[in-house]
């Protein structure tokens, strides 16, 4: 058994290492040269022998909806004499219109802004804040950002931005923004579920525990009160067996090697670079369907084995004992329910925009899920195990 689990470490490593030493390229765009209402673009290509790239190192654009390779020599031609800015160089001005644009990183966020007096005020025309940077590059792959080089044509109005690994952002003719990656993914915005892993699934693992709390506490209650008018030897099957929560070790165990294999494949696959757009949709389904099918067979079967008992026909005095017992399984279930719910919400609204940052959704979904297990605690705390 021990060589076994030794073989399934070891290889587990190996594929881990592998997926880890496989290279891949990231173009990054370095400059940008405008000249005779074209712009050019320098791209620094990263080749890879792992993974070769196709991007060129020139591309060129004179209506800037697209990026084109120069063909030929890959220089820029003669008739551009127009040296190349400084690294870094992040706003243009045209003097006659008083036309400008600049490029600035506010919080951490990309923005493109303009002038139509000379700099002393500025609009912003295109923007990414730094929690949308954050999504795309937990959902699609890092990704990393540098404002290098900006360029203004004032006679077609081509506005042309060097961002390094994020890509080539561009104004067209028609004030149109549009943003070139460079040959690699397009990554979204949002999207429903979309970055999200092993959240819904720690989730459920809290959702859990709530409903296992709340049941606990209403069945330790009846306990008490059933040892207070029936002694200890008469009421210790019921409790015992009401403890046999539909909510336990199956599903949790089930939730526990979800998240292990999807944290795993994420490792995986960031390891090859841009993974694909993961989607947690899979996941989702796939608790909530084991939740409620979990907890409605577990709910049926002792229901019926409950009936069917010779302990419960033989003491028809528990019978309404054994209807509280029943409702305290019924309502830890729907306490997990819903707590799971409302920690998934505040998740599923950082992954559509609803919340920029996931660290902020993240303890909005903490607060949630411990404002419905104390809501149901305290609610629990004040109703009777028993009628009077």
């Amino acid at each position: 058994m021990n060589r076994r689990l030794l073989f399934v470490s070891v290889v587990l490593l190996a594929v881990t290492a592998a997926s880890c030493s496989a290279g891949f390229s990231r173009p990054r765009a370095v400059s940008v040269v405008e000249g005779d209402g074209v712009m050019y673009a320098l791209v620094d290509p990263d080749p890879n022998r792992n993974t070769p790239t196709t991007i060129p190192s020139l591309l060129r654009t004179s209506d800037g909806r697209s990026w084109e390779p120069v063909i030929g020599d890959r220089s820029l031609p003669s008739d551009v004499g127009i040296a190349l800015n400084e690294a870094g160089v992040a706003r243009e001005c045209d003097e006659e219109s008083g036309t400008c644009y600049r490029i600035v990183s506010p919080a951490g966020g990309i923005q493109l802004e303009r002038s139509m007096d000379a700099g002393a005020s500025w609009e912003s025309v295109w923007s990414i804040t730094a929690g949308r940077l954050d999504f795309q590059n937990r959902c699609c792959g890092s990704r990393s950002f540098a404002i290098r080089d900006l360029e203004f044509d004032p006679d077609s109005g081509l506005v042309a931005v060097a961002l390094a690994e994020y890509g080539l952002l561009t104004q067209d003719v028609d004030s149109e923004i549009r943003l070139d990656t460079l040959g690699r993914p397009a990554r979204p915005v949002s999207g429903l579920m979309v970055g999200l892993y092993v959240e819904p699934l720690f989730a459920a693992v809290i959702a859990l525990a709530i409903g296992w709390i709340t049941t606990e506490q209403r069945l330790s209650r009846l306990r008490y009160e059933l040892e207070s008018r029936f002694g200890s030897d008469e009421h210790g099957w019921l409790t015992d067996r009401a403890r046999q929560v539909p909510i336990l070790l199956p599903l949790v165990f089930f939730i526990g090697m979800g998240g292990a294999v999807a944290a795993f494949g994420r490792v995986a696959q960031a390891a090859q670079g841009d993974p694909p757009q993961a989607t947690g949709w899979f996941t989702l389904v796939a608790a909530i369907v084991a939740l409620i099918a979990v907890v409605a067979v577990g709910l049926a079967f002792h229901h019926r084995k409950w009936q069917a008992d010779e302990e419960t026909r033989a003491r028809a005095h528990f019978a309404v004992a054994s209807k509280s017992a029943r409702r305290a399984q019924i309502i830890g279930s729907i306490s997990a329910v819903l707590a799971f719910a409302a920690m998934l919400a505040p998740l599923m609204a950082w992954s559509t925009g609803g919340i920029d940052r996931f660290a902020d959704a993240f303890k909005i979904a903490l607060g949630a899920g411990a404002v419905v297990g104390a809501a149901f605690w305290i609610w629990e705390a004040t109703h009777p195990p028993l009628p009077e």
